[in-house]
């Protein structure tokens, strides 16, 4: 198949925007040949990267892949008006350049933000390519949920217009394939015939999330010693990682246990501030991480921390980092409920409590710490098992597959 994956986050972009790549290379290594339509990198700082100018059009071929790359408003801070402006920029430019990708049998969008799905809406009616919806988040309760909007009337205006929007984009699809089984329950309350809804978990780059032996020269450089809670990845406002601070009041008792964070987002200031307020000398910032050292640092963590923060449609989620570290077959303590929750649990991969509970997250680092370092690789190899059998790039991508083939073989072009 020749499949176009509009997707406003791609390489070299970091963090949880790693996905769209990796979902294309294994489309790629399928026998499939993929076109990707996106924007120029700023995730997650909102600044360029390195290489890169905002321009009408620039190709790239990347790792078999086929991108093209359309200008947007580069922004990721807290303003609502700039991350609108972000979204929009995007979903505008590529639904102008749908002449690039006319070809393609068939569409996946890559649905974070919901907006990404307009360029495929357009293209469903203009060439009569089907698209299949995969949906990272629910929308529009992300942004409703969000600190990024203040309740009121403009603001309600803008959930109904994203609600009807959303409908049309799920109604006009083949397909919606979602990240978690509470996704598919509430997008079936909403109107979505459970028919056209199937769960396929996100996968990693399994070349990159791998077992890897802990580098104690690298350890000896970053000064972490003793027992280390590590939290690698974005530091985002859904993540809730106040909770992490705050558990260390009840971890007096443990002098030798460290906090890492190895990463950044729009939460790392007020973090610092917490840290350097309620836990001087016992938190450690690493700062923002390609992904190639990141994987590097997993290991040097005696437990990998999951955190995001109690939300309803938080609990219907699943957050990239429980498969990355599932992978990396490392122990995990999270703060999490629902989807994230029970996988973590049926994995055998560690412990779970409740999210923004500061008490139940230091009990659960305890047990952590009292199990020995032998307990916890074990609970690390159970992990990584779970891992290939039920969430693994073997499983998910040929999922994936089918769900276009079926989109391509059952499409009846729309009347125009």
């Amino acid at each position: 198949m020749r499949i176009g994956i509009i997707t406003q986050w791609y390489d070299p972009e970091g963090g949880s925007a790693v996905l769209p790549g990796i979902i294309s290379r294994s489309l790629v290594a399928l026998g499939h040949e993929v076109h990707v339509l996106t924007g120029f990198p700023n995730y997650p700082s909102g600044q360029l990267s390195p290489g890169y100018r905002i321009r009408p059009y620039r190709f790239e071929k990347m790792n078999g892949v086929s991108v093209h790359r359309v200008p947007l408003v580069p922004s990721h801070d807290r303003s609502a008006v700039r991350r609108a402006a972000n979204y929009l920029s995007f979903a505008a430019s590529a639904a102008a350049r749908l002449d690039l990708l006319r070809k393609v049998d068939v569409w996946l969008v890559y649905s974070s933000p919901a907006t990404v799905a307009l360029p495929a809406m357009m293209a469903r009616w203009l060439h009569g390519r089907p698209y299949v919806i995969l949906m990272e988040d629910l929308w529009p309760d992300t942004l409703a949920e969000s600190d990024y909007v203040r309740p009121g009337r403009r603001t309600d205006l803008i959930i109904r217009m994203l609600t009807r929007f959303c409908d049309s984009a799920h109604r006009n699809a083949s397909s919606v394939a979602v990240i978690a089984p509470g996704m598919a329950d509430i997008l079936n309350s909403r109107g979505v015939p459970r028919d056209k809804l199937s769960v396929v978990y996100n996968w990693v780059d399994e070349r990159v999330f791998r077992p890897r032996t802990p580098d104690p020269q690298m350890a000896a450089s970053l000064g972490l010693q003793g027992f280390v809670v590590m939290y690698a990845g974005s530091m985002g406002n859904l993540q809730g990682l106040d909770v992490a601070v705050d558990a260390l009041e009840y971890l007096a008792d443990i002098p030798d246990l460290t906090l890492v964070f190895a990463g950044s987002g729009v939460e790392e200031r007020r973090l610092r501030e917490s840290a350097a307020r309620y836990a001087p000398g016992r938190v450690v910032f690493l700062g923002q991480q390609p992904i190639e050292r990141m994987v590097e640092l997993m290991p040097l963590g005696d437990v990998q921390l999951i955190s995001l923060r109690d939300q309803p449609f938080l609990r219907s989620i699943m957050p990239s980092k429980v498969q990355s570290t599932l992978a990396c077959g490392r122990p995990i303590v999270a703060a999490l409920a629902g989807d994230a929750a029970r996988l973590v649990d049926e994995s055998g991969a560690g412990f779970v409590a409740p999210p923004g509970d500061p008490y139940a997250l230091a009990d659960a680092i305890r047990r952590m710490y009292e199990l020995g370092a032998e307990k916890r690789e074990e609970l690390g190899r159970s992990g990584r098992q779970f891992y290939l059998e039920r969430l693994s790039e073997r499983v998910g991508s040929v999922a994936l597959a089918r769900q276009l083939e079926k989109a391509v073989r059952d499409h009846v072009p729309a009347d125009r």
